[in-house]
């Protein structure tokens, strides 16, 4: 029985000795793959700079439109409106087209205030697309044709004329754009 437990003890010494070596072998090989004929080992990492992230689109580099779906509507219709704002210029550049910069306003062509789209909506938004020279970011919306004042108070339903829209992003505002409400 002594001899068995030497023998056994033996045994396990020798099985830990040769997977130690196994591993040994294989890690070196391993390192050794992994430099190939490339020489020495690289040296310490070097920093690079990260591109740089891109820029806020300037003014004049934007340009903002506002659109309808076509030109004639009958009163108590939905008008559909649509705020375009395109980077107008020779790079890729971040805008702020947040909810509460954007805007669409309906006026009388004597210019007196019938609907906002911010009139009863203030809630912010994060909303700052990359846009690519030439690129887009549209926003619709649908005009119930009640008219309302900057304070949320409703006025009524707008009557049969003729209106213009106006968008806006931040300080930028399109030209105006025509429509009719027909009875």
């Amino acid at each position: 029985m002594y001899w068995r437990r030497r023998v056994v003890a033996l045994g396990a010494v020798l099985l830990a000795m040769i997977l130690l070596g196994w591993g040994l072998v294989a890690l070196a090989g391993g390192v050794l793959k992994s430099r190939g004929a490339q020489g020495p080992p690289p040296g310490p990492p070097v920093a690079v700079a990260a591109d740089a992230a891109p820029p806020q689109c300037a003014d004049q580099a934007m340009r903002v439109v506002a659109e309808v779906a076509r030109p004639d509507f009958r009163v108590g219709d939905r008008v559909g409106m649509s705020i375009v704002v395109t980077n107008a210029g020779d790079r890729a550049c971040l805008r702020d087209t947040n909810r509460v910069l954007r805007e669409l306003t309906v006026t009388t062509p004597a210019g007196k205030h019938v609907w906002s789209s911010n009139d009863c909506y203030s809630e912010s938004t994060n909303e700052q697309p990359l846009l690519q020279p030439g690129q887009s970011v549209r926003n619709d919306v649908q005009w119930s044709g009640q008219m309302s004042t900057p304070d949320c108070t409703a006025q009524g339903r707008a009557p049969a004329g003729d209106y213009q829209v106006v968008a806006r992003n931040a300080a930028l505002n399109s030209a105006p754009t025509p429509f009719r409400l027909t009875s």
